[in-house]
C-alpha cells in the first residue's frame, strides 16, 4: 500500500512538473501573445476537465469499493464510463457549435484551437476516473508506470517540438493527441487484462448521479473559486496582460502536493480517531501538529520568495515577466496558508455541508469582491480580490471547526509555536539576503545560495527548539479544553 502510494505521488509530481517545464518552454519560445493564447486554452481545459466529471470519480470509488459481488462492480465501472463518455462528447460538440457560431467566437483568436481544445478536454473527462479505477483492482503499479512513461514521452516531444518549430498550435494537437492516446491505452489494458462489460445498470446509475451531485458540487464551487479571478482578467483586459497576469498569479510548484500529501497522509488515522474511536480532541491535536510541522517548510519558503521575487520569475519564465511582479506579491500573500488543509477537521467530522456552504461564500466573495476592486483599482484588485477571499473562506472554516470541536478559537492551532517559526524564518531570510546583497555575483546565484542556506538554518533553529519530532504522532499532548 505505501509503494503504491509512493508511485502514485511520483506520478502527480510528474504531472506537475511536465506541466510547469511545458509553460516554462512557451514562455521563452513564444511571444507573450502567444502565451496569453496557450493560457486561455490551458484554462479552458483545466476547467472543463475538473467540472464536467462532477466527481463520478469519487462516486465509482464509493460505490465499486462498497461491494465484493463482481457483477455489480462491472456496472459500476460500466455506469461511470457512459456518463463519462457522454459528458465528454457532448461538451466536444458544444464546444465546436459554440467557435463557430458567427457573433459569439469564430473570429476569436481560439477558434483555430477549438478542435484540438475539445478532444484534450474530452479525453481528460473520459479518464478522470482511471487513477481511482487502478487502485481498485490493485493496479497502481501498472497505471504509474503507463503514465510516467506518457510524461516522458509527452515532455520529450513536445518540448522538442516547441523548441524546434516554435507553433502554438502544434503543440497544442500534439498536447490532445497525446491526452487521448494516455486515456486509449488505459482502457485498452484494463479491457484486455479484466474485461469490460458495457452493460448500463440504470437503477444503480441513478444512485451514483444522486450521489454525485451532493459530492461534485463542492469540487465545482471550489474549480470557480480557483478561476474566476483569471477568468475576470481574461475578460475585460488585454490577452498580454492575461499572459502576465497568468504567470505571476501561478501558485508556487510543487507545494500543494506537499501540503496534500502529508494530509492525506493523516486522513486514515484522522477519521479513525473520530469515528471509531471518538476521540474528537485527539484528532484535532494531530491535524494541529502536522500543520505545525508543515509551517517549518511552508513559512521559510514564503520569507525566500518575498525577498527574491524577481529571481523567481526570471528564473522560470525569463524577465519578459517581471512587470507581473506586483501581482506575484499580492498573491503570495495566500502561501504562508498552506501550512496546512484548514477543511479537513470538517470533513473527518461529516460535516461537508458547512463547507460547502463556507465555499459558497467564498466564490461570491471572490466575484464581488473581483468586480468592485477591478472598478477602484485595475487587474491589480482582481489579485488582490481573490487573496481576501481566501481569508475569508479560511477565516470561516476556523470558525466552524471551533463550532464543531467545541474548542475556543486561540486553542485551534498552536499560534504562538506558528508565530515564533514565522517569525524566526523572516528574519533569517531577511538576514541572509542583506548578507549576500553586500557580495558581487549574479543575483539568481544569490537567489539560489539564499535559499538554501535560509532553509538550513530554519532547519538547524526548528532543531534546536526541538520542533522537529514526530513523537506527537502518538505521545505528544495539545492542551485543549472543551467548551462549557
Amino acid at each position: 500500500m505505501l509503494k503504491e502510494s509512493a508511485l502514485l505521488s511520483i506520478n502527480r509530481f510528474a504531472k506537475s512538473f511536465v506541466q510547469i517545464m511545458v509553460t516554462i518552454i512557451i514562455a521563452r519560445v513564444l511571444t507573450i501573445v502567444e502565451m496569453g493564447i496557450y493560457q486561455q486554452i490551458f484554462l479552458i481545459a483545466v476547467i472543463l476537465g475538473a467540472l464536467l466529471p462532477f466527481e463520478m470519480q469519487t462516486t465509482f470509488s464509493y460505490y465499486y469499493n462498497k461491494t465484493d459481488n463482481e457483477r455489480e462492480r462491472s456496472y459500476t465501472i460500466a455506469n461511470t464510463f457512459w456518463v463519462l463518455f457522454t459528458l465528454g462528447i457532448t461538451m466536444l460538440v458544444v464546444l465546436l457549435i459554440v467557435f463557430n457560431v458567427p457573433f459569439l467566437m469564430k473570429d476569436n483568436s481560439l477558434h483555430q484551437y477549438a478542435l484540438w481544445i475539445g478532444l484534450w478536454s474530452m479525453a481528460t473527462i473520459i479518464g478522470s476516473y482511471l487513477e481511482n479505477l487502478f487502485v481498485s483492482i490493485k493496479k497502481a503499479k501498472i497505471y504509474s508506470i503507463i503514465n510516467l512513461s506518457y510524461y516522458f514521452g509527452y515532455f520529450v516531444i513536445i518540448g522538442l517540438t516547441l523548441y524546434t518549430t516554435k507553433e502554438l498550435l502544434l503543440t497544442i494537437e500534439l498536447i490532445a493527441f497525446f491526452e487521448l492516446m494516455r486515456v486509449t491505452i488505459l482502457h485498452l489494458y484494463f479491457h484486455i487484462s479484466h474485461g469490460m462489460s458495457w452493460k448500463v445498470n440504470t437503477p444503480l446509475l441513478k444512485e451514483q448521479l444522486r450521489y454525485t451531485g451532493a459530492v461534485g458540487a463542492v469540487t465545482a464551487i471550489d474549480v470557480i473559486t480557483q478561476s474566476s479571478d483569471k477568468v475576470i482578467i481574461w475578460l475585460f483586459y488585454s490577452v498580454e496582460l492575461f499572459a502576465v497576469y497568468s504567470i505571476a498569479s501561478k501558485e508556487i510548484p510543487f507545494m500543494s502536493i506537499i501540503t496534500v500529501a502529508v494530509i492525506t497522509a493523516m486522513l486514515p488515522r484522522l477519521g479513525k480517531l473520530y469515528s471509531i474511536r471518538s476521540q474528537k480532541i485527539e484528532a484535532l491535536r494531530l491535524w494541529s501538529e502536522s500543520s505545525r510541522m508543515l509551517a517549518l517548510v511552508m513559512f521559510p519558503i514564503f520569507w525566500i520568495l518575498l525577498f527574491y521575487h524577481q529571481e523567481f520569475i526570471t528564473l522560470l519564465y525569463s524577465s519578459v515577466y517581471l512587470s507581473g511582479s506586483s501581482i506575484f506579491l499580492i498573491y503570495l500573500l495566500k502561501f504562508p496558508l498552506r501550512f496546512t488543509v484548514f477543511y479537513t477537521p470538517l470533513l473527518i467530522s461529516g460535516n461537508q455541508k458547512l463547507l460547502l456552504i463556507n465555499t459558497i461564500i467564498t466564490v461570491i466573495s471572490n466575484i464581488v469582491l473581483g468586480l468592485i476592486f477591478m472598478a477602484l483599482f485595475g487587474y491589480l484588485g482582481v489579485a488582490a480580490a481573490s487573496v481576501l477571499s481566501c481569508f475569508i473562506g479560511i477565516y470561516l472554516q476556523q470558525k466552524d471547526v471551533c463550532k464543531v470541536f467545541e474548542i475556543p478559537q486561540r486553542e485551534l492551532l498552536p499560534y504562538k509555536s506558528i508565530l515564533t517559526t514565522f517569525l524566526s524564518s523572516g528574519l533569517t531570510a531577511g538576514a541572509v539576503y542583506a548578507v549576500l546583497s553586500l557580495l558581487p555575483g549574479n543575483q539568481l546565484f544569490h537567489f539560489i545560495a539564499g535559499g538554501i542556506v535560509t532553509m538550513l538554518i530554519c532547519g538547524i533553529l526548528a532543531l534546536a527548539r526541538k520542533e522537529i519530532s514526530y513523537s506527537f504522532l502518538l505521545n505528544k499532548p495539545l492542551a485543549l479544553r472543551m467548551r462549557r
